[in-house]
């Protein structure tokens, strides 16, 4: 290798070194900038989300921290988010806190406006309607105190609204308190928790009883070599045979919903959708019949408003009240009802007797608030919890006990039964209660409720399902007194 070629290679090298040197040094020169357009984003960022500091001057002049809430399109009600343009970094997006949502009332006017609305949504949640006038007139008497200058966009605000205003107030940010509603307010699923349940492996099962048992007879003297046999006895067996079926329940929720939702949309959902079939069960345990005509007017009866109006409509094929015979069907099947007009202990009494030697133990009352509340608490012979409760064993969702006999109340007895303890859509007037053998009923279970969660990615959605396997009945025969079923009682 010549010299020149050795001075060019060393030449080379030395330009790639350069080269190199100087593509560091542009890569540091970049780092450092980014750096520095990242820290100046942050700071943006905390500026624009920093809320004023009220001092003592500012307390008593609302309006300096509340004009944080007023934007180019008015007052910001709820929580959005906005696009901010960054030098050197592009559009970043923040979050601004509503009027309504944020965690930290900036005085004492702004505090008291969250509570009074908080006190609106959740009236109309409970009641189911939109319609709170008093609520409505409590909050609006309260905008009237605002700063004088928010006066002009609350005015905006009420006359651009529906129903003269009555919804003026958005109420999404408030959802979150549904579900705790649904979960805590409501009267526990109480009728199932108190029977017996057994897990099954098939769609039909096959059980066998026995119609009757055997008769004893008196055993003869030996005084042959060859005495007699002892006297055989017949007994008589059939079998009861159980079919599964499904219950299932569907949401889907639209990608968008979810993500401008204020809570976590899908996760509440989720806890709905169990709640939903849970209700399911304990109406169908009450009130079901999967005769070819149901006994109630079921496409017309929709209990305390609980299944609501949508598709498929209520009564059809479909409907949860067709999954078996419930134990108010059961107990006109079997004969077993009496009037309890004017209550008394003696009727209730009576009531109990129709069950024979089966009343003697383990018998349960179920029974609708009003039934409780209107009727069997005025009697003397009940006790109630805060008397007895310490001493004994209480059932779930017992609030009393008379002859021995827990007191249930379940939402699904309903208040608006005929005098003959059916619903048919014209006399809505009357309550009852059931008198159950819990020994004698049986739920099966071949599956517990499942919830499966799908991402429809094709139509910008997610889907919902949950789904549960299961029956009820029991193994006495049909002329068995195990329930019994008491009418035409007073609502008030």
């Amino acid at each position: 290798m010549s010299d020149k070629t050795l001075v060019n290679e060393a030449k080379a090298i030395l330009e790639g070194i350069k080269t190199h040197q100087k593509n560091s040094t542009e890569k540091l020169s970049q780092f450092e900038k980014q750096l520095g357009d990242l820290k100046r984003a942050q700071r943006l960022i905390q500026e624009a989300n920093a809320q004023p500091v009220a001092t003592e001057e500012h307390l008593n002049a609302p309006d300096y921290a509340l004009k944080g809430f007023v934007g180019e399109k008015g007052i910001r009600w709820k929580t959005e988010n906005r696009d901010v343009q960054i030098a050197g970094r592009g559009t970043v997006r923040i979050e601004e806190k509503g009027l309504l949502d944020t965690d930290a009332p900036v005085n004492q006017w702004h505090a008291d406006l969250i509570k009074i609305n908080k006190e609106r949504s959740l009236a109309r949640m409970i009641m189911t309607s939109p319609h709170t006038p008093k609520s409505d007139l409590k909050l609006w008497k309260h905008m009237q105190k605002a700063p004088r200058f928010m006066q002009p966009l609350i005015q905006k605000a009420f006359n651009d609204s529906a129903s003269q205003g009555a919804e003026w107030i958005p109420d999404q940010f408030a959802a979150n308190l549904y579900f705790n509603i649904e979960e805590q307010s409501q009267l526990p699923r109480v009728v199932a928790d108190n029977l017996q349940k057994q897990a099954v492996e098939r769609n039909t099962i096959l059980i066998p009883r026995l119609n009757r048992g055997g008769r004893p007879y008196l055993k003869g003297s030996v005084s042959t070599d060859n005495p007699a046999q002892y006297t055989a006895s017949s007994v008589v067996t059939s079998q009861k045979s159980i079919s599964i079926k499904g219950l299932a329940s569907r949401f889907i929720i639209d990608d968008a919903a979810a993500e401008d939702s204020a809570i976590a949309v899908i996760p509440s959902l989720q806890r709905q959708i169990v709640a939903d079939l849970n209700d399911a069960m304990e109406d169908a345990l009450i009130n079901g019949d999967d005769s070819a005509t149901h006994q109630d007017a079921i496409a017309d009866w929709n209990i305390r408003g609980r299944w609501g109006t949508g598709s498929p409509a209520l009564g059809g094929s479909s409907d949860h009240r067709r999954l078996f015979k419930g134990m108010r069907k059961q107990a006109f099947d079997r004969s077993s009802t009496a009037d309890l007009s004017a209550l008394d202990f003696a009727k209730l009494l009576g009531l109990k007797a129709q069950m024979g030697e089966l009343a003697m133990q383990d018998v349960v009352i179920f029974a609708s608030p009003e039934a409780v509340l209107a009727n069997i608490l005025s009697l003397t012979e009940v006790k109630t919890i805060d008397v007895f409760g310490p001493q004994a064993t209480v059932k779930t969702g017992q609030i009393a006990a008379i002859m021995g006999m827990p007191i249930i109340m379940s939402r699904f007895l309903s208040a608006d039964l005929n005098t003959a303890g059916k619903y048919d859509n014209v006399t809505k007037t009357k309550t009852g209660l059931l008198m159950a053998h819990a020994p004698s009923w049986t739920i099966f279970e071949r599956r517990g409720i499942l919830v499966e969660t799908d991402r429809k990615i094709d139509v910008g959605a997610t889907e919902i399902v949950a789904s549960m396997r299961a029956s009820f009945d029991t193994l006495d025969l049909d002329a068995t007194k195990n329930v019994a079923f008491g009418f035409n009682m007073a609502i008030s």
